[in-house]
């Protein structure tokens, strides 16, 4: 949102002058540095409904969030369906059946497969089996009552030392359990300091167990670095995204950590995938609306392969995109 005053009418509450906006300049980050990039394949459209989120496992394979279906897919990364589980299923006050969704958002892969999700609006985490098999569940709607009362949280992520972070997006904090749901610490509240939030949703974590958090209604990243027992939760560092004006329920962008060190993030509403080193200097963006290989419509989720290609929820039009990486690291 911008105000403008007449400089007359400002000088008369303003004791510091007003600016020349004649010789202002406005710099645009992104100037000379928007790519533009066709997928190199592309699963979904009839069998996908709105997917949010997505991650490459271990052993190569790839878990989708079909969002709009309530479910999940594992998939080869040609598209071959291995598995599939979930259905809707709503908690209204109690707990819905386990393996059922009331749409899931956030998904992570553990280190040894395990697959936690974000069942977003029966405001729980769910693990599973990387075969689909219910393992244990922990989570309900609350605002802060308890460690985990959440509400609506968007995303999970998952370190080498099977620490859970979950972005309860809702009452604007980050929440860490181990693999079991047993709550070990939490932070933040709602403001724009550092180590606050306004709408957290999408985690990332890099090699050195850093945390980057889209901050979203802040337009922001923080990034969080571990404490002696490798809990991510100590301010490291923040950056501004030019980006993520919306303020919906639907505008909710995620990040991933690709193999090149550079920070990947969605932006919703824009319909794009903006590029930033780990200290948040712009390095290139890419995308536009539209249904072409090079075009995206409300991206989500996105995910970085083992490849060093970027995967993205390509959510409007119903589909995955899979992108060469425009930074190939060489050998």
């Amino acid at each position: 949102m911008k105000l403008y005053i007449r400089k007359d009418v400002a000088a008369q509450v303003w004791n510091y002058g007003t600016l020349d906006f004649s010789s202002a300049q406005i710099i645009d980050p992104y100037e000379g540095k928007e790519l533009t990039l066709a997928a190199e394949r592309s699963i979904g459209q009839t069998d996908l409904v709105s997917p949010r989120n997505m991650e490459q496992a271990p052993d190569g394979t790839i878990y989708i969030l079909d969002t709009g279906n309530n479910r999940v897919l594992h998939m080869t990364v040609d598209g071959q369906l291995l598995n599939t589980w979930g259905e809707f299923g709503s908690s209204d006050g109690t707990n819905s059946a386990q393996g059922q969704f009331n749409e899931p958002w956030g998904i992570a892969i553990s280190p040894d497969g395990d697959v936690f999700i974000a069942d977003t609006w029966n405001h729980r985490i769910q693990k599973f089996s990387p075969e689909g098999e219910f393992l244990v569940s922990w989570g309900h709607f609350g605002q802060r009552e308890t460690p985990d009362a959440f509400w609506g949280p968007r995303d999970v992520a998952v370190d080498q030392n099977g620490h859970v972070y979950v972005s309860d997006t809702g009452n604007k904090r980050i929440v860490v359990f181990d693999d079991q749901g047993t709550f070990i610490t939490e932070y933040g509240e709602v403001g724009f300091g550092d180590g606050q939030f306004d709408e957290p949703s999408g985690l990332a974590l890099d090699l050195s167990g850093n945390l980057y958090v889209a901050d979203t209604w802040n337009q922001r990243i923080q990034v969080f670095s571990p404490d002696i027992n490798g809990v991510a939760q100590y301010f490291l560092n923040k950056w501004d995204v030019e980006g993520w004006y919306g303020q919906s329920l639907d505008n909710k962008p995620y990040i991933t950590v690709g193999v090149d060190g550079l920070i990947y993030a969605s932006d919703p509403e824009l319909s794009r995938i903006i590029v930033f080193t780990p200290l948040g200097e712009v390095v290139a963006a890419w995308g536009s609306e539209g249904i072409d290989p090079t075009n995206l419509y409300f991206p989500t989720g996105i995910s970085a392969a083992d490849d060093g290609g970027i995967w993205v929820c390509d959510t409007k039009n119903n589909r995955i995109q899979y992108f060469n990486n425009p930074f190939p690291v060489e050998e």
